[in-house]
């Protein structure tokens, strides 16, 4: 199903592909159709690369492979290599990336992409994401930074459905990209143990080291470490109703701009 909505002035569009649940928004429709196109045409590339080499689906730890990748793979091992994990752990921002460059080279100034919560954007107005941790405690993130591309992952143990050896109920990771921000989520969440704040606190430094992460949340269990250029706040919704408020999809985000 393609869905189609208008707020803050920003057209939205939710549809499937494949595995993929997307949301892409932008203030031009013909934009968001260049997007939607661009991330079609290289996942039908990625799903050729990972029949050939289904070792990048299943391992992990970093891969090397000899010959030329597409973009969104080469996107995802480079990413996995600084975070230490299997490049499965950062495809889907990978491709959330992709499409966002599409749609900023088609004159985009607001963009956003979101695939499977993680998200790849550029805005010119201050955003702030809400994240939905499973728990009573609900916490936003204030991005304040016109026309700086980011990306913001989340990886979690008890609401996402995506592999996690930790116990984080959001480890949340900003940096340059989704690609980044989505290995290194991965890569954080794996580390947290209920209760254990320093297991959280280290999560945090261990993120921050990572070249090109520009902030990290992590909340487990009622406590939470935040650090870099990351500006958490509480929200007073509770997790039902920023579920059926939200914009994107129910696990992690959904977007109040001002």
């Amino acid at each position: 199903m393609t869905l189609l909505t208008y707020r803050n002035g920003l057209f939205y569009l939710r549809t499937t592909y494949r595995e993929a649940n997307i949301l892409i928004a932008s203030e031009n429709v013909s934009s968001i159709n260049i997007g939607l196109s661009r991330f079609i045409e290289e996942r039908n590339l990625v799903q050729d690369f990972i029949e050939k080499h289904p070792d990048f689906i299943y391992s992990l730890e970093p891969l090397e492979f000899e010959e030329e990748q597409y973009s969104a793979i080469a996107l995802s091992i480079e990413a996995s290599k600084k975070a230490g994990v299997g490049p499965m752990a950062s495809l889907p921002g990978a491709l959330a990336d992709i499409t966002l460059e599409s749609m900023l080279n088609d004159g985009a100034k607001n963009a956003i992409v979101e695939n499977g919560g993680e998200i790849s954007m550029r805005m010119s107005k201050k955003t702030v994401i809400g994240v939905y941790t499973g728990k009573d405690f609900n916490f936003g993130l204030i991005l304040d930074n016109p026309y700086e591309k980011i990306g913001v992952s989340t990886s979690s143990s008890s609401v996402s459905h995506a592999l996690s050896f930790g116990e984080a109920d959001a480890a949340v990771v900003v940096a340059e990209n989704a690609a980044l921000a989505d290995a290194v989520s991965t890569y954080v969440g794996n580390i947290v143990k209920t209760g254990c704040y320093k297991s959280i606190e280290d999560a945090v430094r261990k993120a921050l080291s990572i070249r090109g992460v520009k902030g990290c949340v992590i909340y487990c269990d009622g406590l939470i470490s935040f650090g870099g250029s990351v500006k958490p706040i509480m929200l007073k919704a509770s997790g039902q109703e920023i579920l059926e408020e939200s914009m994107l999809r129910g696990p992690v985000y959904s977007f109040l701009i001002s």
